[in-house]
């Protein structure tokens, strides 16, 4: 395990301690993640450098936590194929921080907005 997913889950597992559900944290983060590649796709077209490293940065690193907080023993099937599609988007935001490629983070769009509505879902959000 890499020296980054370590503090992403003790960082996950700080922020659980202060209240606030697992589940929330989640949808928090994946609607994070959509703001942030937003951002990033506008800094990409600006030319802006400063703002798409930020932008691209916290993308990053929230879809790490979100990796991080797969439960694997509880979760089973789900399990994996959330660790599949949070890695198959840290390729792409990597593939898009390093080529300012478009596509990739177009690529991550429609991931993330069905992960983020199941999560609603489940959490009874409209």
């Amino acid at each position: 395990m890499s020296l980054a997913t370590v503090a992403a889950m003790q960082a996950y597992k700080q922020v659980g301690n202060q209240g606030v559900s697992s589940d929330r944290l989640v949808l928090l983060g994946l609607e994070g993640v959509l703001e942030y590649i937003r951002r990033a796709h506008l800094a990409i077209q600006a030319k802006d450098i400063s703002a798409k490293a930020v932008s691209m940065d916290k993308a990053y690193q929230l879809t790490a936590h979100l990796l991080a907080s797969v439960n694997f023993e509880e979760g089973g099937e789900i399990a994996k194929n959330l660790d599949s599609l949070y890695r198959f988007l840290l390729n792409q935001l990597a593939q898009a921080n390093i080529f300012d490629d478009l596509q990739a983070l177009d690529a991550c769009q429609p991931v993330l907005v069905d992960l983020r509505d199941a999560w609603r879902g489940l959490l009874g959000h409209s």
